[in-house]
């Protein structure tokens, strides 16, 4: 019997998906935490949502998503006030790595609409208190840590950081309290410099060292990634170059499903060394060029 389950925790969201002329295209559950476990269900993985939603016809959106993946989303509470939506505006070109735009402000009404719960749920559910728990977060909200810090059962913290405006508020300290904890980072391009800077390391290879993370991956989009490991107790770093398909539709979710298909690896191997990366990466490589290939950040089961 399988025993381990992921999870996420925070606020639901949706992604409303724009064409270059802001003609809307499709709504669908969004959110990379919430990608991450929706692929990881698909994958036939034990998922489970902690977190808010608002009343509206959104939630009843990202609530579906998920459960029609399989997601057990019986933990996440009601909340008085609109579900959280990510404006997702697709160029009509052939897309570089940076060309998609994600806002929070809707850009038909330049509404604000992203609103962040600081009443989630902060508890295990006690079906999962005998369970191997991975848990994956890409925000940092005290709420967050909270729930990081009530968790009594065997876990490892998944962390897949993609986005500045989700730590460039917060200080070294309140930030190394949640790196402190974790065990596999996944990072890109746009946010290494400003997370860099914050904790005060001076590199991929010293953020590694001072953390003393498991895994540690630097995702380039196009050209690759770098991998930092430990194999026979020596710091490992490979660089590893991607197939790149020829027309890209969407790049939104991409990094997503890298870094879901790398978690699942993770769970399941008995160690890390040269071999699980080189396999992993070819995984997780694939798994990016299906979101790549079509509108939208969730393959449909």
């Amino acid at each position: 019997m399988n025993n381990k389950v992921f999870i996420s925790h925070g606020d639901l969201i949706v992604d409303k998906i724009y064409d270059g002329d802001l003609n809307f295209i499709k709504q669908d559950g969004g959110g990379c935490n919430w990608n991450d476990l929706y692929n990881l269900s698909i994958m036939g993985e034990d998922c489970y949502a902690i977190g808010s939603v608002g009343n509206d016809n959104e939630a009843t959106v990202a609530l579906n998503s998920l459960r029609n993946s399989g997601v057990n989303v019986d933990n996440v509470i009601t909340e008085n006030k609109k579900t959280n939506i990510m404006n997702i505006i697709i160029p009509n070109k052939d897309l570089n790595d940076n060309d998609v735009i994600h806002s929070w402000y809707s850009p038909i009404t330049l509404e604000y609409t992203m609103s962040f719960s600081n009443n989630l749920p902060c508890t295990l559910p006690k079906e999962l208190e005998t369970k191997e728990v991975y848990v994956i977060l890409d925000k940092f909200l005290p709420v967050n840590l909270a729930f990081l810090k009530n968790l009594k059962v065997a876990h490892k913290i998944c962390l897949d950081v993609g986005h500045i405006r989700f730590f460039e508020h917060f200080t070294k300290q309140y930030l190394s309290s949640f790196f402190e904890m974790a065990n596999f980072i996944q990072l890109n391009e746009n946010v290494i410099d400003l997370l860099f800077q914050r904790l005060q390391v001076n590199d991929l290879l010293d953020f590694f060292e001072h953390f003393s993370f498991d895994l540690l991956i630097l995702t380039k989009g196009k050209k690759g990634a770098t991998y930092i490991f430990r194999e026979n107790g020596e710091i490992k770093t490979i660089d590893l170059s991607p197939k790149i398909i020829s027309t890209v539709v969407d790049s939104s979710g991409a990094g997503d499903a890298f870094f879901s298909r790398t978690l699942r690896e993770y769970a399941y191997a008995d160690k890390i060394d040269t071999e699980f990366v080189t396999k992993t990466f070819e995984l997780a490589n694939k798994a990016s060029r299906d979101i790549l290939s079509q509108v939208g950040s969730r393959i449909k089961k």
